[in-house]
């Protein structure tokens, strides 16, 4: 017998629909329902691609016992996190001051008015069923002891909040800053395997731009080659799926190379100007064909129609982790039967993975290869075509088709900025119907929702922020100047909707309520939301001569400055922000000028500009500023190019 959430959009809640646990999803029905009865709440909060989340429902809530003891004690509520990412946010924060850590499914134990008590992540059926009894019998019992639990951790988490936002805004040099964070990473750095030491390995792409800026604006050869060769060794590894492009969420050891076969949106948008800017500055081959082969997967794999890419891929499929993507040796060898490739791709007949083999190579051996052998690169194309098309004949893993705003503003971003470092006209017409898509939502209901494709709550800071920067580059590559005026206009909003009048913005709509403020200020491997609104109110900033969003991109900044000073590793977006208040290059040029030849030669010297049309300057001049430092204009190119050049 199906549940409620059998009406729901989200393919996570959908998931859970023929549980025998009575689920609500995440709406005022619930909270009316506990506080009627004077019963607690269950918020369990996972997301479709999560591994343990799909355990966790097996061994637990499909289970009859389980969910009887379930629905006598409790209203019990599914949250899929990327849908209400809010929620997600203010309760992994209890769960982590509760229990020190935290991750997917995200299980939390709420009082009728919202606020958590307990929570944790995986619990196996026994200590699961044992815990939910004893904590019914404490609030029949003692519900002081739990209210006053709930009281604390509130109070905790609104302290936080009012620490952070009442830092004393300090400056600092961006300089300086850049040298804190290029010796966080030569601490870290794992000079064998590339990326941080140790395990799981995850990409963390803001962190990696930043140390990759840092290195390149700070002439250190060293850790620039740190940052190449951690994007060689990714490339390399399991991580990359070496067939069909693409990354992995993360790998599970310390070499790249067996990952967590999930698949999502938000990281291979964010490496794509990685991996983009890497292959213009260093000319490398390698560079060149994973960022060909990444955009070959979003389209082929993730677009669910022109504009609207979905949010993740299973890492499962047939109830297996990774079954899709892994090879016997026998299976690998009717395709390919040459040795040498499975040499090259490490497959070994007893397997190197759980009985099965995951594709990987030595990076090493690709560079000499692709370099000193002309046929070789057609060669592998030709192997990876082969063993594709074999796989596609494979049971796929599900797609989760939620189109969120956010991760799709991101993919466009990405793209725009892609097409500045290698001139594929693809990007830009990609990049373009993702932000018509956006800009029709934004039209029909004059808001962003969190969701592109179905009904769904209003948007979140992170959908703002990346829609504005998705409609400020979609001006900059175009030079339409709608796209100009709608990245204005919905900044403002933005500004409206989710300023606290305080230094950072609040994650959620100030209007709605939840038991606490919350601010999302740290990058996880997305980055902070509010770094994004400091970043864009620089750029917004300069082409509109608004001094009003660069004060506020400046007041942002130096709230976090003493952060940045201690953690500039945890704070890769704040660290961009501050580098692009400084130091971002912006061209304007006058009528005569042709954007594509200054993007070329200025890309020649591996500048990277932002390029705007200027009314004010004659038609033959062209004027180069450094953040908001502007030099006088100049009448050719190479005048320009030696102002700005290192």
């Amino acid at each position: 017998m199906s549940n409620r959430l059998k009406e729901e959009h989200s393919l996570y809640l959908q998931q859970h629909a023929e549980n025998p646990v009575d689920w609500f999803p995440w709406s005022d029905e619930a909270f009316e329902k506990a506080r009627d009865e004077n019963k607690l709440l269950i918020v369990s909060i996972g997301y479709s691609s999560c591994h343990w989340c799909h355990v966790m429902e097996h061994n637990v809530f499909e289970h009859d016992d389980a969910a009887a003891l379930m629905n006598r004690h409790f209203v019990s509520v599914k949250v899929d996190r990327e849908e209400r990412p809010d929620v997600d946010h203010i309760y992994m924060d209890a769960v982590q001051m509760i229990t020190g850590g935290g991750g997917w499914p995200l299980n939390v134990f709420v009082l009728p008015d919202g606020r958590p008590f307990y929570g944790g992540t995986y619990f196996p059926k026994e200590q699961w069923m044992s815990l939910i009894e004893r904590l019914a019998i404490t609030y029949k019992e003692r519900p002081e002891l739990i209210r006053s639990t709930a009281e604390e951790i509130q109070n905790k988490i609104t302290r936080n909040e009012e620490i952070l936002q009442t830092n004393k805004p300090r400056e600092d040099d961006v300089n300086n800053l850049s040298v804190r964070l290029l010796k966080q990473w030569e601490a870290n750095f794992d000079s064998e395997h590339g990326g941080e030491k140790g395990a799981p390995k995850f990409p963390m792409p803001a962190r990696l731009s930043a140390v990759y800026n840092a290195a390149i604006s700070q002439n250190h050869t060293a850790i620039k080659n740190q940052t190449l060769f951690t994007l060689k060794q990714m490339a390399a590894g399991g991580i990359y799926d070496q067939v069909g492009g693409g990354f992995a969420r993360y790998a599970v050891d310390s070499q790249w190379r067996v990952p967590h076969f999930e698949k999502m949106l938000y990281d291979n948008a964010q490496l794509l100007p990685l991996y983009a800017k890497a292959a213009s500055i260093e000319q490398d081959e390698v560079f060149k064909m994973v960022l060909n082969e990444s955009f070959s997967f979003l389209i082929r794999e993730m677009q669910i129609e022109p504009g609207l890419f979905a949010s993740a891929i299973d890492a499962d499929s047939e109830g297996v982790e990774g079954k899709f993507y892994t090879w016997t040796y026998q299976d690998f060898k009717k395709v390919i039967p040459d040795e040498q490739w499975a040499d090259f791709f490490n497959v070994i007949k007893p397997g190197n993975w759980d009985g099965t083999n995951v594709l990987y190579y030595n990076s090493g051996e690709m560079d000499q290869r692709i370099h000193d052998d002309q046929g070789f690169q057609a060669a592998l194309n030709k192997v990876k075509s082969n063993l594709l098309s074999e796989r596609n004949k494979r049971v796929r893993p599900v797609r989760d088709e939620k189109a969120i705003t956010s991760w799709n503003a991101m993919l466009a971003a990405s793209l725009f900025e892609s097409y500045k470092y290698v001139k594929d006209t693809r990007f830009i017409e990609v990049a373009l119907e993702i932000v018509n898509r956006v800009k029709q939502q934004w039209e029909t209901k004059g808001h962003l929702p969190r969701i592109l494709n179905y009904d769904s709550a209003t948007g979140m800071l992170d959908d703002y922020a990346y829609t504005v920067l998705a409609f400020y580059s979609a001006y900059e590559i175009t030079h339409n100047q709608e796209w100009l005026n709608l990245a204005q206009t919905i900044f403002s909003k933005t500004l409206e909707v989710y300023d606290v009048d305080k230094s950072l913005l609040n994650y959620y709509p100030a209007s709605e309520q939840m038991f606490a403020r919350k601010t999302e200020w740290m990058d996880t491997v997305i980055p902070s939301s509010n770094a994004l609104i400091a970043n864009v109110a620089f750029d917004l900033g300069y082409v509109l001569k608004n001094t009003g969003y660069t004060q506020k991109g400046e007041k942002m900044l130096q709230t976090m400055t003493e952060l940045m000073q201690k953690h500039p590793l945890m704070l890769g977006a704040w660290m961009d922000a501050a580098h692009n208040s400084k130091e971002k290059i912006y061209v304007n040029i006058g009528k005569s000028y042709s954007v594509d030849k200054v993007r070329s030669l200025f890309a020649g010297e591996n500048i990277y500009p932002d390029i705007l049309p200027s009314k004010e300057l004659d038609n033959n001049e062209i004027m180069a500023c450094k953040g908001n430092t502007c030099f006088k204009p100049v009448n050719t190119i190479d005048d320009a190019i030696k102002l700005v050049k290192p």
